[in-house]
């Protein structure tokens, strides 16, 4: 069997949640390093309107289905991936791994609040937290990479929305090969105290944008209205293409 569904051009994998932080604890132990993007129709979307954000996510190496509509597409193509694995699933999983590497947050609301959350080891082996101003310059990422360099970081959790987060990942990649790197988005404020994810039925039916449009209106509206229809759209082409 494959492991990787084709879709839109991108190669995903096909096995689940557990098997993918399985994947990238092995990178981490072994020092390979690895850039793993959780793909959305919101990425889709953007890849569409922008060539070059396209060839930056061709780049990752490891590519996860971020939404049922993903799910659905490869399930079309007779490629089927076995679930969803977003950032908020990887990251859950992670911190409740009996023994994780030392890993580092870049961005992110309150991540603290969230790893509180979590046993004592989750905030133990936290060993460099930045949540200020990303700015790309060849100065912050010198102090990036000296800082993951002298705390031993083998992971890196990138919490700062796309396309930002996944610039910061190439680059970071490309000077620390030996980080597994891992792009997640608002990850933290649906795992942190003010947040919480939709029930599990809506999130099986492909609706846990609509539980989350409802509880932020205002900042999400655009997201879910404009940017996800218009990688829909791109998923549907892609499958009648087939």
């Amino acid at each position: 069997m494959s492991v990787h569904a084709t879709i839109c051009g991108f190669d995903l994998v096909r096995h689940s949640t557990s098997a993918c932080l399985d994947d990238i604890l092995q990178c981490a132990q072994d020092g390979r390093g690895a850039w793993l993007v959780t793909l959305n129709t919101e990425m889709l979307a953007l890849c569409a309107r922008d060539a070059s954000y396209r060839e930056l996510i061709q780049q990752a190496d490891i590519i996860t289905a971020d939404g049922m509509p993903l799910v659905w597409a490869s399930r079309y193509k007779n490629k089927a991936i076995a679930g969803r694995t977003t950032g908020v699933d990887l990251v859950d999983a992670y911190l409740r791994v009996p023994e994780m590497p030392a890993y580092a947050i870049i961005g992110g609301q309150d991540p603290m609040a969230t790893l509180e959350r979590y046993a004592p080891a989750a905030r133990q082996a936290c060993r460099y937290l930045y949540n200020g101003i990303v700015d790309l310059s060849d100065a912050q990422l010198n102090q990036f990479s000296a800082a993951l360099k002298a705390q031993d970081v083998r992971i890196v959790f990138i919490a700062l929305g796309v396309p930002k987060q996944d610039r910061l990942a190439l680059q970071l990649r490309a000077m620390l090969p030996h980080l597994v790197v891992v792009g997640i988005g608002g990850t933290f404020e649906i795992l942190g105290p003010k947040g919480g994810r939709a029930p599990r039925w809506m999130q099986r039916v492909g609706m846990e944008w609509l539980y989350r449009l409802g509880k932020e209106p205002r900042r999400l509206w655009k997201r879910y209205l404009i940017s996800y229809p218009a990688g829909v759209r791109m998923l549907v082409r892609d499958c009648l293409k087939a």
